[in-house]
């Protein structure tokens, strides 16, 4: 960036702020989440209860109706960009692959990587991420009786089990590691000057060293992501400039939703110790407890949409490119679908899917494999670390989209 480049950058965003905390003071609860709360489950249960949909002072609809919401993500008349093609405006230079792009584009890639991330495919990577596990937790009891999750835990198996998964040679993996934690304010939404620097370095970087696996698995190709993809490439399916957007986009989101799916479960479970208890008791209720802390507290709170025409909904007319918040962790907490919602209970059964993945074209393509392994460390944390307590204040990430924790100490009893 240009010094001019950055100056203007450092005003647009101050003046975006500065906008948003008079519209949150004048009382929109809307424009408070987007401040990064440490708590929206009170701001969430007051847009419900203003209807199934609302519209916030800043000029977006919000739904936080799980019938509303599963609808309009599973309405093609809606998208994630602009009828023109062009992407709802943002602070970051990054083209965000499969999760920034509407049909035909999206159909294309999605089928592109489908084999590679179905159900079945997802489920060869158990006994890999239960032994990822068990060597991650034999690193911190050997280190003593205290660590934080994190970065020792949390990070570490969805970062090891993506980078075998796209095809990411060994001694790239401690740079793709750190420059994964740089570029993560990516999927937060509109961030400080700072972060949005930092990111687009960090892509750039990420861009270099994605060339260079790249040219490594055409010479020597391997049982990876990269590898199966590169025959799309030469025969005119994919676009090199698509793969290497896609190769950065699928082991961020790959490895941002497991994240905080293990620390947010760890950590509401720990906050119910009856719960706790029983999982400790009974290991087999770990996939019970990632279905309940998905739907509970889910990694992603919240998605955008787009009217591609003018839509009418719930008696509102939405006009061609009107744009719609749709609060998943809100959703997820709807009475009339989850009864008894505050209640955080890992034997929980219901008739309807959470929202935490989205719904419709755009449901998460990682969906299956974010869940293997976040049952696998379930399962191993409450077994081989049954003695589990916090052993200090959490730091929460600043973001209004992903829900996860920055730091989460504990202490092995």
């Amino acid at each position: 960036m240009t010094q001019r480049s950055d100056n203007q950058l450092r005003a647009q965003m101050s003046l975006y702020y500065d906008f948003l905390k008079t519209v949150a003071d004048q009382g929109d609860q809307y424009a408070k989440l987007l401040q990064g709360i440490e708590d929206p489950y009170p701001a969430y249960e007051r847009i419900r209860a203003g209807g199934p949909l609302v519209r916030s002072a800043l000029g977006v609809w919000v739904t936080g109706d799980h019938g509303v919401a599963n609808k309009v993500l599973r309405d093609r008349r809606f998208g994630v960009r602009k009828v023109d093609g062009s992407k709802m405006p943002d602070f970051v230079s990054f083209d965000n692959s499969m999760l920034g792009l509407d049909p035909p584009d999206h159909t294309r890639l999605r089928r592109l990587t489908i084999p590679a991330l179905n159900p079945r495919m997802a489920d060869r990577w158990r006994p890999r991420a239960t032994e990822i596990c068990d060597r991650l937790i034999d690193d911190i009891l050997a280190e003593g009786d205290r660590f934080d999750l994190m970065p020792q835990f949390a990070q570490r198996l969805p970062n090891t089990v993506i980078a075998d998964l796209v095809g990411i040679p060994d001694e790239h993996r401690p740079r793709f590691a750190r420059l994964s934690r740089r570029i993560a304010p990516l999927l937060d939404g509109v961030v400080s000057f700072h972060k949005v620097r930092g990111v687009n370095l960090a892509i750039d970087e990420l861009t270099e060293m994605f060339v260079e696996i790249i040219a490594l698995r055409k010479a020597e190709p391997a049982d990876d992501l990269i590898s199966q993809m590169l025959p799309a490439v030469d025969d005119g399916r994919l676009g090199m400039h698509e793969l290497l957007p896609l190769c950065m986009f699928l082991p961020l989101a790959g490895t941002e939703t497991t994240v905080n799916l293990i620390g947010n479960g760890v950590r509401a479970l720990l906050q119910h110790p009856e719960q706790w208890a029983l999982l400790r008791e009974e290991p087999d209720h770990a996939a019970g407890a990632v279905e309940e802390t998905l739907r509970f507290d889910p990694p992603v709170q919240q998605y955008r949409r787009v009217a591609h025409e003018e839509i009418e909904l719930e008696g509102e007319l939405l006009p061609v490119d009107g744009e719609l918040a749709i609060l998943a962790a809100a959703a997820n907490r709807d009475p009339a679908v989850f009864p008894d919602p505050g209640r955080f209970d890992i034997t929980r059964r219901s008739k309807s899917d959470t929202l935490s993945f989205s719904s419709g074209i755009h449901y998460c393509l990682g969906a299956a494999l974010a869940r293997v392994e976040a049952e696998a460390a379930l399962r191993a944390i409450a077994t081989r670390l049954p003695g589990l307590r916090q052993d200090g204040p959490a730091r929460r990430r600043d973001s209004f989209i992903i829900r996860g924790l920055l730091q989460f100490p504990l202490a092995v009893q």
